[in-house]
């Protein structure tokens, strides 16, 4: 039987900033890449234009849905790779390690049966790529591909087929590099982005949920272990030619656009108890229309009163203290 296809499939939203870095190193090791780019501006477009191996899908829809995105890529996968082919689900800011293709999990993941779910380790690169923090807790992104149906979620959804019978094959020895947390800020504005979809699209109501999920003041460090980045990981890529370590920041973000977008169709006070007001609005309201972003306020941004963010924070603290106290 011949060896599977590596088909990898991935959501694009202004991902200028990594992305030739991300197809420069899938395509040393995938047959192909679907890119389903959803209304991006920064260039991501043209940058995909340049590697062969890309298959371009455009996702014209303004709405937040991960559901649909992962379904549109799976069926475009399966329609464009005949059998047998592996899904690997990746985003943009996670590229494989350079020692991933000469492992022994990499022949077992190719010799994987049909019907099996394949985790990986995703340590987080943290501030830089020369420190990461490491996790017990391997991630299910790719599939040994037999049409198993795939029922994602709206938000924070798997990104693979999970039947139920499905076996596991954890892949201790490739690791996935994550590169989000090399830019904080970037982070901070994507988690806050995350807490307004949450309440807009009320699929978590709970306003104490949404602040513990999405705190402003989340330690990064403390969800792992914060460790060294081993130099095999990006080794082969530096002998490629691949660039892995340069991060470009700016002061404002696209999620932040986004944010702005809500505040425009339902107000501002929908979203006074969210964790995202340590953040100049204004000033990026400001900046948003000077380069022309379109469908934001066209008014200051209203702040909610310094007395509720003192009630939401006495609230917090005994709701972080309850619940350490229920899971004793």
């Amino acid at each position: 039987m011949s060896l599977p296809k590596i088909v990898v499939l991935t959501p694009v939203k202004n991902e200028a900033w990594i992305l030739d870095r991300f197809l420069s190193v899938t395509s040393q090791f995938a047959d192909k890449i679907i890119i389903l780019d959803q209304c991006s501006t920064d260039g991501s477009l043209e940058i995909c234009l340049k590697y062969p191996k890309v298959v371009i899908l455009e996702n014209k829809s303004t709405q937040f849905n991960e559901a649909e995105r992962q379904q549109i890529l799976l069926q475009a996968a399966r329609d464009i790779v005949t059998e047998p082919r592996i899904i690997l689900a990746l985003d943009a800011d996670e590229i494989l390690a350079a020692n991933a293709l000469t492992q022994p999990g990499w022949q077992t993941m190719l010799n994987a049966k049909p019907g099996t779910i394949l985790c990986f380790e995703k340590p987080d690169l943290y501030n830089t790529p020369d420190l990461c923090i490491r996790h017990d807790t391997p991630w299910p992104i790719g599939y040994a591909d037999d049409g198993a149906p795939h029922t994602p979620k709206q938000i924070h959804s798997i990104r693979v087929p999970m039947p139920a019978s499905a076996p596991r094959l954890n892949l201790h020895d490739i690791k996935v590099l994550h590169y989000a947390l090399t830019r904080e800020a970037a982070q901070a504005s994507k988690m806050r982005l995350y807490s307004v979809l949450e309440n807009a699209l009320r699929t978590t109501p709970s306003v104490l949920r949404r602040r513990s999920v999405y705190s402003a003041t989340r330690d990064w460090k403390l969800t792992g272990k914060l460790e060294s980045s081993p130099d095999a990981w990006f080794n082969g890529w530096s002998e490629c030619g691949i660039d892995t370590h340069t991060i470009q920041t700016q002061k404002y973000y696209w999620q932040d656009f986004e944010v702005l977008r809500h505040f425009q169709i339902h107000g501002e006070r929908k979203f006074w108890c969210d964790d995202i007001w340590g953040f100049d609005w204004e000033g990026c309201r400001l900046h948003a229309m000077s380069i022309g972003v379109s469908d934001v306020p066209n008014k200051a941004v209203t702040s909610p009163p310094r007395i509720l963010g003192v009630l939401l924070k006495t609230l917090m603290n005994f709701y972080v203290r309850l619940r350490t106290l229920l899971n004793k």
